[in-house]
Order: C-alpha cells, then structure tokens, then sequence
C-alpha cells in the first residue's frame, strides 16, 4: 500500500502525519522545534527523527510520498529509506501546505504560531508575502508577541492600581521561577529564548480567559497587530470589492477562541455584506483536539467572546478588514469546511522565513 508523510515543522516544534491511500490518518509523531535560524543542527535532526519515528512507528511500506518543507539537509533519509522500498519528496512551503489542506488556490493565510506572517494569494496567482522576518522586526499578533506582551505587563503590575494583574504571579509560576526577580534572571542572564517567551502566550490567554483585564489587553493588541496587517494586505491586492477566502494556521490563529473572537470583531462586515467563501481548515483537527486533551497548544475550553473592546475604537485599516470578511460559524475560531471545494493545486514557490 501507498502513503504520504506529511511533515509541518517551525519555531517550537515538528508533526508529522502518516495518510493510508484511503485518506485515513494512521499515524502521529510530533518532535521539537526545526527553525535554521534559532535552531542547531543536531537539534533540528532529532526533532524530524523523533516526529519520523512516531508516525511511522515499526510500519514497513511499499511506497512513501514525502510532503513538507527541509531545511538544509533534512529529513533524514536513512531513517525514510529503510522504512519504505520506495521514498518520493516534495517539497512544499508552508503557505503550499496551507492552501492545499483548505482545498484553496487563492485567498488570505494567517499564521499566528511562535511567529506570525500573512500571506495573499488572488485569483490570477499574484502573491504578496508580510511579516515572518521574526520577533525584533515583524511577529506580529504571534505567541511570541502576546508572550512579550504578557511579561511587560506582569512586571508593570506594581506601578499603578490600574496596571494590577494576575500575570505577574501566573508567569513566575510557568517558568518554575519564585519570583519576577528570578525571571528577570532568566531573561537577561540565562537569554531566555524566542520558543520559551512565545510559550507563555497560553498563560497569557488562560489569565485572559479568567477575566483579567490587562491579559486580555495583550491578547487583544495582538491580534489587532495581525487584523491590521491583513487589511492592507487586502487593500494592496485589490481584493477590497471581493468575499475573500481566510485560511488560519498555527496555534495561536486555530487555537486561542480569544484571539479568534477579537479577529472575527474585525471581519464582520456590515448588514448586506457579501460572506466570506468558507474554507477548510489547514491541519488535521484531531491533532489539535488530541493537543486539547492532553493539555497542550493555547485551547482554554469552550471559550467565548472576550469582555468588549474596551478603549480602543477601530481604525481605518480595521474598517476595511470588517468590510472584506464577515464571521462564519466555524470548528477553529476563523473558518469552516467547505462542502465542493476545489481540489487544491500545488504552485511552485519557494519557501519562505517564519
């Protein structure tokens, strides 16, 4: 029998998915992070091997399609070569995989994970790529900015009544550390990381979550950052008379209901707009429902809409966002299934940073 390995790896951490000719998931592996910029080489090695070994489990196959982005000189392909008699690979950029798992040729890419970009694609294949250069230039609305967000803010919260916030005793304790002093220690004498700060961002939306006000600030800004970007973007393109397909990934953009509750605040358009056409999710949502179970990624529960907006009104750019892209019921905070979509069709385009 066929299958194909589909491999999705970024800043803190590698799936992989193993598909029978029937369409059926039968296996899962999940590693650590793959980034080249971040990462060393041994280290993005034992994550494709760990992601690898877990779908592929001691399962001899015939033939193995190969789908995902290598950077360098991955995956390992002993580990690949005597699993099957026979290995394909294609290798496909994270907005390849995203357009192709909604069953899109065109529309709006938000990832929102560790680090963050978006991406537009129109109808007659022009491209525009943002963001995705990382956290001291353009992570906006990522977990790494709402992580940021949320330890700035834990240790303002002693300056004022107003700044008052559980964060500041939430985040020493998801760090192990006893106090903000010892995570201040951890940030400039240990150089805590890019991966552990965009961490926290699910403390940041549990607090949030509970009803703290300025958790609920970070969360907010950063997906207001991203809802900006996406506005020009659309705007740029010449999409702005036109229902646009939206496509989430990452953890943060499928995951947190907040995040996805303040986007969709942007995108609702005005009585008598057009909808937006659904797309399918990118990723496998029993893997994100399996994450939910097991206590990983940022998803708190049933989730809800978050408690207003408060002081901030829209902005021009945020009008236009509502404009193109109205709410739709859907099983991640942004979209839904689309019953007759297209099959997807792969264009060949080089990866790209996120």
């Amino acid at each position: 029998m066929r299958y194909a390995l589909g491999i999705d790896g970024g800043g803190s951490k590698c799936d992989a998915a193993l598909v029978d000719e029937t369409g059926a998931v039968v296996g899962w592996g999940r590693g650590g992070p793959i980034h080249v910029y971040y990462d060393p080489p041994e280290v993005i090695s034992a994550s494709f091997r760990d992601a690898i070994a877990g779908a592929l489990g001691c399962r001899q196959v015939g033939e193995l399609w190969v789908v995902g982005h290598f950077p360098r000189r991955e995956p390992p392909r002993e580990m690949l070569g005597s699993a099957a008699e026979a290995v394909h690979y294609r290798d496909a950029s994270e907005v390849d995989t995203a357009y192709a798992a909604a069953q899109q040729d065109w529309g709006l890419i938000v990832l929102a994970g560790t680090g963050s970009f978006v991406h537009g694609r129109t109808r007659d294949g022009r491209d525009l790529h943002w963001g995705g250069s990382g956290p001291v230039l353009n992570d906006y609305g990522s977990g790494y900015e709402i992580g940021l967000r949320g330890m700035r803010a834990a240790f303002a919260s002693r300056w004022t009544e107003s700044r008052r916030t559980s964060l500041a005793e939430a985040i020493p304790a998801a760090l192990g550390a006893k106090s903000l002093g010892a995570v201040f220690h951890m940030i400039y004498v240990e150089n805590m990381n890019r991966r552990q700060i965009a961490a926290l961002a699910r403390v940041v939306n549990d607090e949030a979550e509970r009803g703290d006000r300025v958790a609920l600030e970070c969360v907010q800004r950063a997906a207001d950052e991203m809802a900006a970007l996406a506005a020009d973007m659309i705007l740029e393109l010449g999409m702005q008379d036109m229902a646009i397909p939206v496509i989430p990934i990452g953890g943060v953009a499928q995951r947190s209901h907040l995040v996805g509750s303040r986007m969709r605040t942007h995108r609702r358009g005005r009585p008598g707009d057009a909808a937006p056409r659904a797309a399918g999710a990118a990723g496998d949502r029993r893997g994100a429902d399996r994450d939910a179970r097991d206590g990983r990624g940022m998803d708190a529960g049933t989730g809800g809409s978050p408690g207003g907006d408060g002081a901030c009104g829209p902005t021009d750019r945020e009008l236009r966002w509502r404009r193109q892209c109205s709410h739709t019921d859907s099983p991640t905070p942004f979209m839904r299934r689309s019953s007759g979509s297209r099959p997807p069709r792969w264009r060949a385009s080089g990866a790209r940073p996120t």
